[in-house]
């Protein structure tokens, strides 16, 4: 482990840091609500919500943050602009400090939330997700035009994983379809608090280059750094695959079924539990894998996934602190893991 030599930018949003040195502050955990099939989502194109079982995910986050230190970033997810606006309005009631991703797939409706958070006044507490090669003019105006000040900077080249093809979206342009680079297109829209996204890609198709461009993006622009790398497993057919039946083949070849049945109760909750271990263990690993190479944000997905990834961040972070310390520098929040949990 190691610090930067060049100074790090630490990015404030109401007071909560992301951004630094590894160690000097924890790592910022992005969690998705209100994706597809979300079982809180009753209308994904009104934006109607189970608002109980909602709050109750978002309050499992903070009691988690009061635990460990680590805060968190709500990533909200929706496909049309209105259901954007309900889910937004949603947020604020409950909570009046942390801020939020606004991510879609639907350009349209990630333009409109840009205008609808800067008609409301929150614009501040606003992420756009994400400033990338397929962002067009009308995303850009929208972005220009509103007060949105901070975005997710997607380093993905679809022609070079390579730490170098990565390099090149984010400062060079002329890829993707784009003359300026994505932190040139940022620059012009005005946000002044970039985080950069390594753009997890799938085993096989570039997944180190993923890894790797964390300490590009940090030694290079010393800018707040991360992703969703949970992708990475989600993507990986083999583990589905094997998750959803190869898991049990050893175990039916060697004519051990009873005593599979048998072990799995007493150490796993059943069968099923061992289908989830052996998903969860890499959905974690390579979460630990990103923090340790200097990741500031680490969007694990599903909210309901909060549980595993704050023990883990956690232990990353005392980990990272403790090094620093090795190497002359400390942490500058007392809201720390090393102060909260050794």
């Amino acid at each position: 482990m190691f610090m930067f030599e060049k100074e790090q930018t630490v990015l404030d949003f109401n007071g909560y840091k992301i951004g630094g040195q590894p160690g000097e502050y924890p790592r910022v955990l992005g969690a998705s609500i209100f994706y597809n099939k979300h079982e809180t989502v009753l209308d994904d194109h009104t934006g109607k919500i189970d608002k109980a079982k909602a709050e109750a995910l978002w309050n499992r986050c903070l009691e988690l943050y009061d635990i460990t230190g680590n805060w968190y970033i709500i990533q909200i997810m929706a496909e049309f602009g209105e259901a954007f606006e309900s889910y937004i309005d949603w947020f604020c009631e409950i909570d009046d400090q942390f801020p939020f991703l606004m991510d879609s797939s639907a350009p349209p409706a990630l333009a409109h939330a840009c205008k609808y958070v800067t008609d409301a006044g929150i614009a501040d507490r606003a992420v756009y997700n994400s400033i990338n090669g397929s962002i067009g003019p009308e995303n850009i105006e929208a972005l220009k035009n509103s007060d949105v000040d901070s975005a997710i900077v997607l380093a993905f080249n679809p022609g070079d994983p390579s730490v170098r093809g990565r390099e090149k979206v984010l400062t060079e342009g002329g890829v993707a379809g784009q003359e300026k680079s994505m932190l040139g297109i940022a620059e012009e829209c005005g946000i002044t608090r970039p985080l950069l996204d390594t753009a997890a890609t799938p085993l096989g198709l570039g997944s180190g280059g993923s890894f790797r461009e964390i300490l590009a993006c940090k030694a290079i622009h010393g800018l707040p750094t991360g992703g969703a790398y949970h992708n990475m497993t989600v993507a990986w057919t083999w583990l589905k695959r094997w998750r959803k039946s190869g898991i049990l083949d050893r175990y039916k070849q060697d004519g051990a079924e009873i005593l599979l049945e048998q072990m799995s109760h007493h150490h796993f909750g059943g069968v099923e539990g061992i289908r989830q271990a052996a998903w969860s263990s890499a959905d974690i690993g390579c979460n630990i894998l990103a923090a340790t190479l200097g990741a500031d944000l680490i969007m694990f997905g599903p909210i309901e996934n909060c549980e595993a990834t704050a023990t883990a961040m956690a232990f990353t972070d005392i980990v990272l602190a403790e090094t620093l310390r090795e190497l002359g520098g400390d942490v500058q929040t007392d809201i720390h893991p090393i102060n909260k949990l050794v």
